[in-house]
């Protein structure tokens, strides 16, 4: 199956925050201490993570976010509307379904163990926090519109036109790719639904965000 992943930075951040500090905390330092089903769970979802990283084109394989703030320029192509206006783009992945029961499958783990707030999963969470003010709520929250923005059913016509969208080395020219009418549709609605996921609970951020998809 192939889903559609933005270069959004509300994205992406949040999808690299999964395996660092969250799954590789897990991962590495409390595995011991868990149940065995809750220790193969996370090695799982870590793997699957990883799997679906390794995927992902060059310009989105970034981890750590520079400190002026902006991702790194490593290529990619460029999105227009059928008017020649310049869009945020959006990559064709190819994903199993089962990477993706696997990082829904930990993440209500995650939250079922938070939720009770005992057990050795619990307090794993717990120590998570202790390294930025409320870090295992964005961590989770975070976690949780990932997962929901990668379930999007991507419209078949923007997936392929969109497949042919081979981003290209940072010193290469940059690929450009105009939308039909029919497919600015579907890429507009594909937009909202990931603006909704992503920036809902904060009607600025809402705002703003839309704007790139507009």
């Amino acid at each position: 199956m192939y889903v559609l992943v933005p270069d959004d930075m509300e994205f992406l951040v949040r999808f690299n925050e999964i395996e660092s500090p969250l799954l590789t905390s897990l991962r590495d330092y409390t595995l011991m201490e868990l149940y065995v089903e809750e220790a193969e769970l996370i090695r799982d979802a870590h793997k699957a993570w990883s799997d679906i990283h390794r995927q992902l084109p060059a310009v989105l394989q970034w981890k750590d976010l520079p400190e002026d703030g902006a991702a790194p320029d490593q290529g990619g192509y460029l999105l227009h509307s059928p008017r020649g206006r310049q869009l945020t783009s959006l990559y064709a992945v190819e994903l199993s379904p089962r990477q993706l029961e696997t990082l829904r499958a930990c993440h209500t783990m995650l939250a079922e163990a938070e939720q009770t707030g005992y057990g050795p999963l619990a307090n794993a969470l717990f120590a998570i926090q202790r390294a930025a003010d409320n870090q295992r709520k964005r961590l989770l929250d975070g976690y949780r519109r990932v997962v929901e923005v990668l379930e999007l059913k991507a419209p078949y016509n923007l997936v392929e036109s969109l497949r042919r969208a081979t981003p290209t080395g940072p010193e290469a020219p940059a690929v450009g790719i105009t939308l039909n009418g029919e497919e600015y549709a579907s890429y507009q609605k594909l937009g909202k639904d990931m603006v909704a996921v992503l920036s809902v609970g904060d009607d600025f951020a809402y705002l703003q965000h839309a704007r790139m998809y507009a």
